[in-house]
């Protein structure tokens, strides 16, 4: 009888390991997809010859941020939007401020506890980092960084 329970408890730990292990995967399925779509997209174009990072940004509009390095050698990103799959901004990343140049413009005006992410995105047709946050009290921060000179241009704070 003691067998048939060790049996039946390892069975039941394999099936539920092999069900988290499905559901996970299949998660993430999607989002693999749009990014794979988007780094092919970005080569079509012309745009980047060589991909390095790919980075999904949910602004005002859905996106995906295309890093990698031009015909010219000069790294740039390039943002690709579902909904115009010909016509897709780029930005040489050496013409604006860099992730950890956003970074530290946070870090001088708030309280910065944990950093979620840094993203770079489109807002209002202008290149932003988005940096969120939680501050020292756990609150979550949303900043948002223009990419050309470094000033903030909207900030969601204390959520």
């Amino acid at each position: 009888m003691l067998n048939w329970v060790k049996f039946i408890s390892a069975f039941l730990f394999a099936l539920v390991t092999v069900i988290v292990i499905t559901v996970f995967y299949n998660a993430n399925k999607p989002i693999a997809t749009v990014k794979d779509t988007a780094a092919e997209a970005a080569v079509r174009s012309g745009q980047i010859m060589t991909v390095d990072a790919i980075q999904p940004y949910n602004g005002t509009e859905s996106m995906v941020t295309v890093f990698g390095v031009n015909q010219d050698g000069e790294k740039v990103a390039v943002f690709v939007n579902e909904q115009d799959e010909k016509n897709f901004q780029e930005v040489k990343l050496a013409d604006g401020v860099s992730k950890e140049q956003a970074l530290q413009t946070v870090f001088k005006e708030h309280q910065v506890d944990k950093v979620l992410h840094v993203q770079l995105g489109i807002e209002e047709n202008e290149p932003i980092w988005e940096v969120a946050f939680k501050n020292d009290s756990g609150k979550l921060n949303y900043v948002y960084i223009l990419f050309k000179d470094g000033e903030w241009t909207k900030r969601i704070l204390n959520l």
